[in-house]
């Protein structure tokens, strides 16, 4: 019996020494960083940056000359940048010969696409104008960078010109007259055998549903008379690339991808840009509203 008493004294005093298991590590300001940056490599590594829905947030897709990111191990890997203005709290640039990709961290969530950014800039000294290896990616850009925002405009209803003159069937609409070079414009189809010339159907038809279908669309086409409505939603101004100073380009067999950067007045942003010129049996066309 006293051996008993013992042994369950021994145990009862074994089991109040045991610890309590120890939650998880919460991690430091800069275990996080790194955690988040890693991430972000990662996925642009396995493509996912590309093709996944973070896209929706302007994620800039991996520049054409490089085909992977060399993954961190330490922070020191890193070269931290001063406050740009962005209220970020963390930036810091990865260079990535002849690019420097640049992280912005807002916050210290569990995911980098929740709160932070990616780029990738170009020391601009380096840029060589109207380098002739791009001569005909050039001239193409050209064509369709004139057109662009006079094709998108007119598929929202921005300069056309319209009747004096309320319809009485259709009121807030008023007939069209001209748009762009289409004189007279009748119907909706021509709308979109204008705006199709310049951007690939693939992309541009997404907007149709609320030109054309919607309950308060831009458009009404009756008997033959095409009717626009008359307070127009604005557009965002466009961005204003510099077709000489196209970077780099890779082509596939559907499509040429550009790397471009864009000016404002003598200035060039350092900011790498991404032009898709999709190739159709009619001809190219862009991939994308820029």
């Amino acid at each position: 019996m006293k051996k008993l008493v013992l042994f369950l004294s021994i145990a009862l005093l074994l089991t109040g020494c045991t610890k309590e298991p120890e939650g998880p590590k919460e991690l430091t300001f800069d275990e996080r960083m790194l955690m988040l940056v890693q991430e972000c490599i990662s996925d642009y590594n396995t493509s996912i940056a590309a093709d996944s829905i973070i896209h929706t947030l302007d994620t800039p897709a991996l520049p054409v000359l490089i085909e992977t990111i060399p993954q961190i191990e330490s922070l020191k890997d890193l070269k931290t940048r001063e406050d740009d203005h962005s209220n970020a709290l963390y930036i810091a640039e990865l260079k990535l010969e002849p690019y420097t990709m640049v992280f912005h961290i807002y916050g210290e969530c569990d995911s980098f696409w929740a709160c932070g950014e990616a780029s990738f800039e170009i020391d601009t000294k380096t840029i060589y104008p109207d380098n002739p290896t791009y001569k005909g990616t050039k001239e193409i850009l050209d064509e369709l960078l004139s057109k662009d925002r006079a094709a998108f405009d007119y598929l929202y209803g921005i300069g056309v010109d319209l009747a004096e003159q309320e319809s009485v069937d259709h009121p807030g609409y008023y007939q069209v007259l001209n748009a762009v070079n289409i004189e007279n414009p009748t119907s909706i189809d021509q709308i979109k055998n204008y705006v199709e010339q310049v951007f690939d159907v693939n992309f541009v038809s997404q907007f149709y549903a609320e030109v054309f279908e919607s309950e308060s669309p831009i458009y009404i086409e009756d008997d033959g008379v095409l009717y626009c409505i008359l307070n127009v939603p604005s557009i965002t101004d466009e961005q204003v690339f510099n077709t000489s100073y196209i970077i780099g380009t890779k082509e596939t067999e559907n499509e040429i991808l550009v790397d471009i950067v864009s000016t404002y007045g003598d200035l060039i942003d350092p900011e790498l840009k991404r032009i898709n010129i999709v190739k159709t049996e009619n001809g190219y066309r862009l991939g994308g509203l820029y």
